[in-house]
């Protein structure tokens, strides 16, 4: 498994590059192999695919498996999501990314997995979308912790936390609401 976790990660520096990042950086290799390695210890969460070409891996992507909440018309919250997808340069448009990428969904679907997310590159898109992919709206948001700058302090009126189990707030005259696991108390919430 180290093996394919090391040709894994020197493919993964392809997609890097085309999405704009220094896959040259010392930073990330390492920390990439060691996660991949575990991880393929986890054939029930976690898949790899590659295109051998001549005994060298040319074309590999991973995907795992994801539990959300469950939601209205989303009993089933499990989603897969499907990343690292590259092909090395020299051995693009042979079919390839297709094969890996069939071989990662036929991965979801005989889990019963009922979504499947990813991110894609311009270079992607063609593919995705002939598998049913489609670009999604809303806002995606995310906090890179080691590019933010120092955050405004909050002032806080928290003087305790009070477990759920003897926690009532209430949501509308004469109604409750259950709390979250641990909150902080208001004037509209009581303790048993």
């Amino acid at each position: 498994m180290p093996a394919d976790a090391a040709a894994l990660t020197g493919l993964r520096a392809h997609m890097l590059t085309a999405m704009g990042a220094d896959a040259g950086a010392p930073d990330w290799a390492g920390p990439c192999e060691a996660d991949l390695t575990r991880r393929l210890g986890e054939p029930d969460r976690f898949a790899a695919y590659v295109v051998e070409v001549g005994g060298v891996a040319v074309s590999g992507g991973v995907g795992w498996l994801e539990e959300h909440l469950p939601a209205p018309g989303r009993p089933d919250g499990r989603r897969g999501h499907i990343a690292s997808m590259s092909t090395d340069p020299e051995h693009r448009c042979a079919g390839h990314a297709r094969a890996v990428f069939g071989a990662l969904m036929g991965w979801f679907g005989e889990l019963g997995v009922p979504r499947v997310n990813l991110r894609a590159t311009e270079q992607g898109l063609g593919l995705y979308t002939s598998f049913g992919f489609r670009v999604l709206g809303g806002a995606t948001m995310a906090l890179d912790r080691r590019r933010t700058g120092p955050r405004p302090r909050v002032q806080s009126a928290v003087t305790s936390r009070v477990p759920l189990a003897s926690r009532t707030c209430r949501s509308a005259p004469g109604g409750t609401a259950s709390a979250s696991r641990t909150t902080t108390p208001s004037s509209s919430c009581t303790t048993a």
